[in-house]
């Protein structure tokens, strides 16, 4: 089964989709109603329980969902507002002051990766940070730990300054809506980059982000992160969050990731990259995977999420974004077959096979879930 989410807010869908791998659509609720939902991104399957990021200010949180022991055959043949997964707990959630400031680095979640079952890593975009979260509780419940938790960043700026939770910290500390003052991180320590909306710097105004951290990853010890505004995708050791370097530049901005037989694939804008994890941190390359994405009123479609099977060979699921932002309807969902002469060469896709069109809503992120469907 493939769980779909969507830009959301007041005039998107907030709840995930679930489809058949055919493409049938089985559910447009497979979240419970027990929390408000608004700007879902990723969703993570660890503990045996689904993870999803709530994204909307007022709302932001990791929120943990039960997983049914079967999937399809919980669903009727024709319901499609019917439940799949019921809610559990909320792993972690932002902490707002009196004045609806941010006041831990928990804000706008993107991003889910889990290190182990009890540690795992969030990337916030109105923070332009990465959270390290402490999971107890079976998976159910989470902690923050105060100030910052990368033992690298302490050496590095022992009188620094930063918003509990942080592990990979912002190059601007001063970020709107967040009350805390944070020490600024500069890229050769591995800050990331952070961008702001013109409009609101041409008037004067405290300007609101407009690009600033993506997803996550984790692998041979490594932490991947989509740096939007500088096109590169950073990585961090694991054992204490020491920045090893970035990948090459890319033509366009890094937003989502993925990781299959020993490699890591990069969507950026329209096009996917790969790089084998086996390669020097210190100069990591990605590469262009030869990829045809779909169009819209004559516009190249960016990519809006990317998920395996995990079988081998494997198909990768990946849908595509219509529009530049917002909640723009006219996207899709392809699948393609993978082949690799080895897992050391550049994989090739085949032809791609559309699932879906149409979709009302910019999907966001896209999961396969093994459930028999």
């Amino acid at each position: 089964m493939l769980l779909v989410t969507f830009h959301g807010g007041s005039s998107g869908i907030n709840n995930v989709y679930a489809y058949h791998t055919d493409g049938k659509l089985k559910t447009k609720e497979a979240l419970d109603h027990s929390k408000d939902l608004s700007e879902l991104r990723a969703m993570v399957l660890a503990n045996g329980l689904l993870y999803v990021a709530n994204g909307a200010k007022s709302e932001s949180a990791v929120l943990a969902y039960k997983v049914p022991d079967s999937g399809a055959s919980t669903l009727s043949a024709s319901d499609l507002k019917q439940h799949l997964f019921t809610y559990a707990s909320t792993l972690i959630a932002s902490k707002l002051s009196k004045e609806g400031h941010f006041e831990t680095s928990i804000a706008h979640p993107f991003g889910i990766v889990f290190e182990n079952a009890t540690t795992c890593y969030t990337s916030n975009q109105d923070t332009n940070v990465v959270s390290q979260v402490s999971v107890g509780d079976g998976g159910e419940s989470g902690s923050l730990g105060k100030g910052c938790q990368s033992a690298y960043l302490n050496r590095s700026f022992p009188n620094g300054t930063f918003l509990d939770g942080t592990y990979v910290a912002s190059q601007v500390g001063t970020l709107r809506d967040v009350s805390v003052e944070a020490t600024p991180v500069d890229h050769a320590h591995g800050g990331l980059g952070v961008s702001f909306e013109k409009k609101d710097e041409d008037k004067g105004k405290n300007p609101k982000v407009k690009n600033s951290v993506r997803d996550v990853a984790i692998a041979n010890g490594m932490l991947f992160v989509c740096d939007e505004p500088e096109k590169v995708v950073d990585l961090y050791l694991l054992t204490d969050g020491s920045y090893l370097g970035s990948s090459n530049g890319l033509d366009e901005s890094p937003t989502h990731l993925a990781i299959d037989n020993g490699g890591l694939y990069v969507s950026a804008g329209s096009k996917l990259y790969w790089g084998l994890l086996q390669q020097s941190p210190a100069s990591f390359a990605l590469q262009p995977i030869d990829l045809t994405p779909p169009t819209s009123d004559n516009k190249t479609n960016k990519i809006g999420g990317i998920s395996f099977d995990g079988l081998s060979p494997a198909t990768v699921y990946i849908p595509f974004q219509a529009g530049t932002g917002g909640n723009t309807p006219g996207g899709s969902i392809y699948s393609y077959s993978v082949s690799q002469q080895t897992p050391s060469t550049l994989p090739v896709l085949s032809k791609p096979a559309e699932l879906v069109s149409s979709l009302t809503d910019t999907p966001e992120f896209v999961l396969y879930w093994s459930d028999g469907s």
